[in-house]
């Protein structure tokens, strides 16, 4: 059978200690000390293991009196970093916000002047392609999201991001480019299509995956051309320009939104608005 032991009763046995006796112990908990014995009875009833020489003065604790009071210490301090955490969490106002995966590079300075500007709010992140995101929002299973090309029906424009080609890879046999894109309705990526098909460039993709990191990668490795924001060799040097007369000009720049859910609170309207703004801070955008 299971047995339990209450928190209390490994508190009485710690203030019995601490305080040297039943009686100050009673006094420290603000008990009586028939309250204090009676715990201590029932804790050894649990652990089936006299834990007080009461022969003896001054007390003396019994060798399993002594490694439960060890283990109770833990206890204790735990219960307190629970209990602390828990009454922390009931002090702040959680938000979900959502991220393109094309706009996430400046994540870590938004996450480090979020903590320090907006203790009270606890923030969760949650990354994807913009489509995806913008139905989450209308499920209001997000509060707001950055969302790059897609636009909701309570959004702020907040610029547009410059585009520049990348990659050094050879043509095909058949004169074609290879090309990497994010797939899965990709707002960038219906953008790359719409300048391929005006610049009348033949191509053919590499294959498509739904993670950026691995486009990117693929450019770099020599393998593709893509376009990603104009400033990405910045943080991404083994990205190489594209010589002009290769896929010809650049495809225009992609609107970036702040779009928020039909029910978010001015305060999560305001705080995912500085977030945002801290995340596109190093971001090539151009007026809307």
């Amino acid at each position: 059978m299971q047995r339990d032991i209450e928190v209390k009763l490994l508190r009485a046995l710690v203030a019995v200690v601490d305080n040297g006796g039943f009686s100050r112990a009673a006094q420290a908990l603000h008990v009586t000390q028939p309250t204090v014995s009676q715990q201590i009875q029932r804790l050894e009833s649990v652990v089936q293991s006299p834990l007080l020489e009461r022969t003896n003065r001054p007390l003396r604790l019994t060798s399993a009196g002594r490694e439960l009071v060890a283990h109770a210490r833990r206890v204790l301090l735990l219960n307190s970093e629970v209990l602390g955490t828990l009454s922390a969490l009931r002090g702040q106002e959680a938000f979900r916000l959502g991220y393109s995966v094309h706009c996430v590079a400046g994540l870590q300075r938004m996450l480090a002047e979020f903590a320090a500007e907006r203790p009270e709010l606890r923030l969760e992140i949650v990354t994807g392609l913009s489509a995806s995101l913008a139905d989450k929002l209308a499920r209001e299973e997000l509060e707001a999201a950055v969302l790059l090309g897609v636009s909701t029906p309570r959004c702020e424009m907040l610029g547009r991001l410059s585009l520049a080609w990348f990659g050094h890879a050879p043509a095909a046999a058949d004169t074609t480019y290879p090309v990497a894109m994010v797939g899965g309705h990709s707002a960038l990526s219906m953008r790359i299509l719409e300048a391929l098909a005006a610049n009348g460039v033949s191509w053919h993709s590499v294959p498509w995956s739904a993670d950026p990191v691995t486009v990117r990668a693929a450019v770099e490795a020599g393998l593709a051309y893509t376009a990603l924001p104009s400033n990405s060799r910045t943080s991404h040097p083994g990205l190489l320009p594209t010589p002009d007369d290769v896929l010809g000009p650049t495809p225009e720049p992609l609107p970036v939104y702040l779009a928020l859910s039909p029910s978010a609170s001015e305060l999560v309207v305001t705080a995912a608005r500085m977030a945002a703004r801290a995340t596109l801070k190093d971001m090539p955008l151009v007026a809307p």
